[in-house]
């Protein structure tokens, strides 16, 4: 059989993995951005010094419905993408990674649920995606450095800089309530609010990285059928 004849079927997981990947990165950007735009029409400039997670107030974000929703759409967009990878079955060590993205992705539909209005809840739910990520990214670091196939350059560094950033705002995390320490009202710059704001960035690059990576997979091992199934 022509190796082009079964392109769509060898094809299908991965390209599916791929566009809900970078769904997951555009609808939290989108929600993001249009929650951020909302708390500047009433706060002006002090709007980009706040925590990330504020733009979820019900009481005082006027488009937390907005953030929300893009949570709980990327959320369901990284669940059934890590999923898809998992049934990729590639090696052990990728259904490890996919696993653990799908502590992320449930993770980010909880925190959709549950914003900072629910403050028990959220602390509980945005404590698991921080640490969620920090095993997520530290797995794709171990897999750039052994290296697996997964892990290009690009998305090695990426999650190297998300490894530094998770690690920096867990040793801010007050343990004992799962809280942040509050920001200064007086001052604009916050170190939480800032490495907060660096993080979800990074992990929105992160997941673009990510939909390449799998994309420059599924073109690897298409190829090597083409190499071993000639005809």
């Amino acid at each position: 059989m022509n190796p082009r004849q079964r392109e769509p079927s060898f094809y299908d997981l991965h390209r599916l993995i791929t566009w809900l990947i970078v769904g997951a990165a555009l609808l939290s950007a989108i929600g993001v951005m249009v929650a951020l735009y909302g708390q500047y029409q009433t706060m002006g400039v002090s709007a980009l010094f706040i925590r990330a997670d504020f733009l979820g107030d019900y009481t005082h974000s006027p488009l937390a419905y907005v953030f929300n929703l893009g949570l709980l759409a990327a959320g369901i967009c990284m669940l059934i993408s890590m999923a898809g990878l998992y049934l990729l079955k590639l090696d052990s060590f990728s259904q490890y990674i996919a696993l653990t993205g799908v502590w992320v992705g449930t993770s980010v539909i909880l925190m959709g649920i549950f914003p900072i209005n629910f403050l028990t809840m959220h602390r509980l739910v945005s404590t698991s995606y921080l640490l969620s990520t920090l095993t997520l990214h530290a797995l794709v670091i171990i897999a750039g450095v052994v290296p697996k196939l997964i892990c290009p350059r690009p998305l090695f560094y990426l999650s190297l800089l998300s490894f530094i950033s998770a690690i920096s705002l867990s040793l801010q995390l007050d343990w004992s309530q799962l809280d942040f320490p509050p920001c200064d009202i007086d001052n604009h710059f916050c170190l939480v609010s800032t490495n907060m704001w660096l993080q979800t960035n990074l992990n929105i690059i992160w997941c673009l990285s990510l939909a390449f990576a799998m994309r420059r997979l599924s073109k690897i091992l298409y190829y090597r059928a083409q190499v071993h199934h000639p005809f």
